[in-house]
């Protein structure tokens, strides 16, 4: 259910760009000059970003607000398909212990599934830790919630293996979260920027006072203006 509700949002967040690019290109009009807020910019890309792109653009989803918010929509499945990918492989990993190990897996923490992947039986485990005289970890086994027993060495194997993919992806989903994060600031940044930049086409405004005039008695007032 997750991965659907995921599946809509990345959809929804591609919709606008998708949307924009059926329109066919006209001649830009002439845009009326309005200033833009960084702070808002800044505001609505950490929120999607290209949004605050789009904001300083007027609407527009050409330029960086499509490229910032087609990279977060792909980081999303990127992250999607790896967290899929490490529950299945956890799942496996599960059910390989509990039907081939006699394994009992409720309760049992990441160093339990360590060790099981390490050693063929509980029986090995002991022996190995009596050997290297780690007598405080014996105990360890003594529960029988605590015992195992691979069926063959094969299945010791896959089991091995089917960690291993579940710890690679689960680097993967991290890398992926970390990208995500790492597309916010850069969106916000460079949304900052732009607003900063658009800022700077406003009309310079300049106010003076000359001395009065002959024959005057008031002061007068220069209104410069430079576009």
């Amino acid at each position: 259910m997750k991965y659907l509700l995921l599946a809509v949002v990345v959809g929804l967040m591609m919709w606008p760009v998708w949307a924009q690019a059926q329109v066919p290109l006209e001649p830009e009009a002439e845009v009326e000059f309005v200033r833009k807020s960084p702070g808002k910019a800044a505001a609505m890309s950490l929120l999607v970003p290209g949004l605050g792109h789009r904001y300083v653009n007027n609407g527009s989803w050409r330029g960086a607000a499509s490229f910032f918010v087609l990279a977060e929509a792909g980081f999303w499945l990127g992250l999607l398909g790896a967290d899929w990918q490490q529950s299945q492989a956890v799942e496996s990993y599960r059910t390989l212990a509990t039907s081939r190990a006699d394994a009992v897996l409720d309760g049992k923490d990441r160093r339990f599934f360590i060790n099981i992947g390490l050693y063929r039986s509980s029986d090995e485990f002991r022996e190995d830790h009596l050997r290297r005289r780690l007598w405080e970890q014996i105990d360890y086994v003594s529960d029988p919630a605590f015992q195992w027993h691979w069926a063959s060495e094969e299945d010791l194997q896959d089991y091995r293996r089917l960690r291993d993919d579940a710890d690679a992806w689960g680097r993967r989903r991290t890398l992926f979260i970390s990208t995500l994060v790492a597309n916010r600031l850069l969106a916000a940044l460079t949304s900052i920027r732009a607003a900063r930049r658009n800022n700077t086409a406003a009309p310079d405004l300049s106010l003076s006072l000359t001395p009065p005039l002959r024959h005057t008695a008031w002061p007068a007032v220069n209104l410069v203006v430079s576009f």
